[in-house]
């Protein structure tokens, strides 16, 4: 056996204490083996000094062994400890109290950019972005006073002068030669700085999306019923940000209607987990009334029981007061449109029968002028000839209904006009009714028919009274000047921004409900006893302000009266196309000169040739529009004026008018039509159309004009045209 090392006894404590123990029991184990001459040595005791010198030894080999040990279990521990440190996701750096870097793992230097070994002893200031640099100095200069541990966000800088976001955390650590450190963990946030960026992004763009559709959340939490709100529910609900109500606060905002609902919502959907989503009404904390669309829905843990209710509130009251303004225009859309269609209907049926008249009242006088002196017949004939003209002026009313009678516009103010009525009504209206009146002096004139304007005022008028009912009663008139914008004009569809005379008509009579002022314009509608109206007195009304491109507005509710908003555009200023027509000077009878009248009624046509040749002329007549032209342009019958009828198939009277004036410029062309309006006046004489006349006409003044246009031949004419 080999033995080395120290003889001298060790200290047996610790582990060096177990290494001996453990040499004991192998040398006990291995005495067997020990040489017998050593027995025979004239030493005390030989056996003890050779076990002593076994033990050693053997000492001596397992403490070189468990030495070896330890110096591989800390080489690796070591290899191990700086792989964490150098290839840690975070920089590490060991800085002194002056700030120069005395360590750093590879993942600093990669930050900064910089070999490891080049930045020691370099001031690590040298890689803090300058704007930052006085954060950064009064940052270490406070952990080295207090000692107390620091964090911080600065920007770094690369070595080739990149900038990105880093945050440091600072601590002290132990002296490094004398001196004393600290330690900094720096990590790269820019990417968590990007995300943030991002994310505050997407809340402000929610936030002021909540703002703008005016929405925002709340949750409750079961089962205690705590309420926490959003700052847009706060703000929607004219609440302090941050405001917290308790459950039963919260639900008494809520209207009684939609207390019901939205308490059993809750209710359900706490119990069940039933969503809803319902249109309810609420107060403000300001006692503000809102429209809000509530929306609320079950929240469940793992174990699927509901631990709360999470919702939305939008206000929605903008988009109601749309909905109702669009439900109203619709409305009036609808009315507009059956207003129309009937006003087709009526002035389609009003255009046929002043044909029917015309022939009516024509042929009665010509049957006056052949009955002599038998009164019998001229009893009867007046009889027709009164039924006639109360048939012309209910056909005058359906007309201006319709809005295809003629209107003679002209420039003026509205305040005498009502003047004028006023007095009329006084002296119509009965004695209990007391009517009052006021003009603004800045009222701006319009283009106004002055007998269609009296009609309105005296048919309202009428209309009153019948709604006071015999009882006294007040009816107030005010004419003022008034301007729509863009929000106020949009009650109405026909009412448009800009200026307008306004008369307001208001009276003390029993009022009406909706369904009755739904219908007031129709014709022939009416509430009166049989005998009391023919139900055309508003509808008449209602054509006149429209053929004035006017608007009216009825207000009225049942037992508080009636008002009627009359609104006249000023911003044109039309003028009658044909403005005041004179009087003919009366001339003599007709001397054979030749007339021409095209019709497509029958009667029409041969009651104007009767007409004609009793007035002492040769009359033509045609039904057929292209066979008058092509006789009159062809040169094959001579003529000295031309009658024609508007409202044809085929070639209108315009058309015609047309044709004769290319082909003959120096024949007079007169225009008849059941449906006269400004626009046909002027249409008319740019043709070349010599006089307009509505039907029925006026023979009186057909006449005249006649003896106007078609001047007495010369002798010498005569003869050639009586040959």
């Amino acid at each position: 056996m080999t033995i080395k090392g120290n003889f001298g006894k060790p200290k047996l404590t610790g582990q060096l204490g177990v290494l001996r123990q453990m040499a004991e029991k192998i040398v006990s184990e291995t005495v067997v083996a020990t040489p017998q001459n050593l027995r025979v040595l004239p030493l005390a005791d030989p056996q003890r000094v050779l076990h002593d010198l076994q033990v050693h030894q053997i000492e001596l080999e397992l403490q070189n062994e468990e030495l070896r040990r330890a110096q591989d279990a800390l080489e690796i521990s070591r290899e191990r400890y700086f792989d964490l440190y150098d290839l840690a996701p975070a920089g590490y750096f060991t800085l002194s109290e002056h700030g120069l870097i005395l360590e750093a793992n590879l993942t600093g230097a990669n930050l900064l950019d910089v070999m490891r070994g080049a930045l020691i002893k370099q001031p690590f200031g040298r890689f803090v972005f300058s704007e930052d640099a006085d954060k950064y100095y009064l940052h270490c200069k406070q952990l080295f006073k207090t000692g107390v541990a620091h964090s911080l966000e600065v920007r770094l800088i690369r070595q080739d002068g990149d900038p990105f976001s880093a945050w440091l955390e600072t601590a002290i650590g132990s002296a490094v030669g004398g001196e004393r450190s600290c330690r900094v963990v720096v990590s790269d946030i820019t990417e968590r700085k990007v995300i943030e960026e991002k994310l505050r992004h997407s809340l402000s763009l929610l936030q002021n999306a909540g703002k703008m559709a005016q929405l925002g959340g709340w949750t409750i939490k079961l089962p205690n019923h705590e309420v926490f709100w959003s700052d847009e529910v706060c703000a929607l609900l004219d609440c302090p940000k941050g405001t917290v109500l308790t459950y039963t606060d919260w639900l008494s905002l809520y209207s009684h209607a939609s207390y019901q609902v939205i308490s059993e919502a809750l209710k359900c959907c706490e119990r069940d987990g039933t969503p809803f989503d319902y249109e309810l009404e609420i107060f403000t904390a300001t006692r503000r009334p809102l429209n809000v669309r509530a929306i609320g829905q079950a929240v469940r843990d793992d174990r699927d029981n509901i631990i709360a209710i999470e919702g939305a509130f939008q206000d929605i009251t903008e988009r109601k007061k749309a909905e109702k303004t669009r439900l109203s225009l619709e409305a009036q859309v609808r009315e507009s449109q059956k207003m129309e269609a009937i006003g087709t209907l009526a002035g389609g049926v009003a255009h046929d029968f002043n044909n029917i008249l015309g022939t009516i009242l024509g042929n009665a006088d010509l049957a006056r002028q052949d009955a002599g002196s038998n009164w019998q017949a001229l009893v009867s004939l007046d009889e027709i000839q009164k039924a006639g003209l109360r048939a012309k002026d209910l056909v005058q009313q359906i007309l201006a209904f319709s809005r295809r009678q003629p209107t003679a516009l002209r420039v003026m103010s509205l305040t005498p006009l009502v003047e004028e009525s006023v007095r009329l009504l006084r002296a119509l209206l009965p004695g209990g009714v007391r009517i009052e009146y006021r003009c603004s002096a800045d009222t701006p004139a319009v283009a106004a028919d002055p007998t269609q304007i009296k009609q309105i005022l005296i048919n309202l008028g009428t209309n009153a009274a019948h709604a006071m009912r015999g009882q006294p009663g007040n009816i107030d008139i005010c004419v003022e000047n008034f301007t729509f914008d863009l929000t106020s004009a949009r009650f109405d569809l026909n009412l448009r921004p800009g200026p307008y005379a306004r008369i307001t008509f208001s009276d003390t009579g029993g009022g009406m409900d909706e369904a009755t002022k739904r219908r007031i314009f129709e014709p022939f509608f009416t509430t009166k006893l049989p005998g009391e109206g023919t139900g055309l007195g508003l509808a008449v009304v209602h054509g006149i302000m429209q053929s004035h491109d006017g608007v009216i507005v009825t207000h009225s509710e049942p037992g508080r009266g009636s008002r009627f908003e009359l609104y006249f555009p000023t911003e044109r200023a039309l003028v009658d196309a044909l403005g005041n027509t004179e009087s003919a000077r009366p001339a003599s009878e007709g001397r054979g000169q030749h007339i021409i009248y095209i019709d497509d009624d029958e009667s029409n046509a041969f009651l104007f040739k009767r007409l004609l040749e009793r007035w002492g002329y040769r009359a033509s007549i045609y039904q057929e529009q292209r066979e008058a032209l092509d006789a009159i342009c062809s040169g094959d019958i001579q003529t000295d004026l031309v009658v024609t009828d508007f409202n044809m198939p085929g070639l209108s009277g315009l058309d015609v008018a047309r044709a004769i004036g290319k082909a003959l410029p120096d024949v007079p062309v007169i225009m008849v039509s059941g449906y006269v309006t400004a626009e046909l006046r002027i249409e008319a004489a740019a043709t070349g159309v010599r006089a307009l006349f509505s039907k029925p006409v006026n023979m009186e003044e057909l006449r005249d004009l006649l003896q106007e246009l078609v001047p007495p031949p010369s002798s010498a004419e005569g003869a050639r045209t009586n040959s």
